[in-house]
């Protein structure tokens, strides 16, 4: 078999998609669906019967640190893994308020604090989350608007074992959901679309989708993220603040676009070799 045609797409974890499993599983579907289109041999396989075998060419939406290891070990082995593990690493918390800051990512002020900690409120809301993953259950982001709300949060995190949160500023404003596709050269054009997230009250403040644009690939950038799905504040003045940025989102609204968008970028990175430029938005 041509190895250079062969592809795995490794499945995210069931614990890493509340409510959203299905969704995930189909898009990794479509994406396989498009690259078979394009003459590769895909295989779709889970994170524990993923490195059975080598695979040169490997798309993921896994996000645990035991897995992230071995997709590593598997670059350095050669294997072109897409997002890539220090992406994918770069998308927990600590880390990505740390990579938006550098990188002057418009984004509400956050820090890290310990969940033990007696700290007052740094603010009048403030949103509270883990500080490595995503959300995996429901009470992995809490809002407190009063200081015996915010010892509360803290409180319920730490008796799950969780050492550290995130607090993240509360922002005004319109709540919008973003997808992008990145690419590092002039081959591939970038892929994006945006929406207004459902169930929440909109008042609609006016802005150029080209800033949301903008800010969105420049938060990927940071980030190392050539896939990537997340949520912005519009606020009053119609300036975009970057919430959440996430390692391949499940596209539910758009799954058959992006999987096209998804399947030309994959071949094109995996016929290109070299890894991507994480430093170009």
């Amino acid at each position: 078999m041509n190895t250079a045609k062969t592809c795995r797409g490794i499945y995210r974890e069931l614990a890493h998609s509340p409510g959203r499993i299905d969704d995930d599983s189909a898009i990794m579907k479509s994406v396989g669906e498009a690259l078979t289109a394009r003459g590769f041999h895909v295989e779709l396989a889970t994170a524990d019967a993923a490195f059975e075998t080598r695979c040169t060419n490997i798309f993921v939406m896994c996000e645990r640190g035991a897995v992230l290891d071995r997709l590593k070990t598997a670059e350095k082995d050669g294997s072109i893994v897409v997002n890539s593990s220090e992406a994918i690493r770069n998308t927990y918390r600590h880390r990505m308020i740390e990579l938006f800051a550098q990188h002057h990512v418009p984004a509400p002020a956050s820090q890290i604090v310990a969940s033990d900690a007696s700290k007052p409120r740094p603010a009048a809301g403030v949103w509270i989350k883990r500080y490595d993953f995503h959300a995996t259950q429901s009470c992995d982001v809490i809002y407190a608007a009063s200081e015996d709300g915010w010892h509360e949060a803290l409180d319920r995190f730490a008796k799950r074992g969780i050492p550290f949160i995130i607090a993240q500023e509360h922002v005004a404003g319109d709540l919008v959901k973003f997808y992008g596709v990145r690419s590092s050269t002039e081959v591939m054009a970038n892929w994006f679309e945006w929406f207004y997230h459902r169930d929440k009250g909109m008042l609609g403040h006016s802005f150029e989708a080209s800033s949301l644009r903008q800010a969105a690939f420049a938060a990927a950038a940071a980030l190392g993220l050539e896939i990537f799905g997340g949520d912005a504040i519009i606020q009053p003045d119609g300036d975009p603040k970057i919430v959440d940025i996430n390692a391949w989102p499940s596209f539910a609204r758009y799954r058959d676009r992006a999987a096209q968008a998804i399947a030309d970028h994959l071949t094109e990175r995996f016929q290109r070799r070299p890894r991507i430029v994480t430093s170009r938005s």
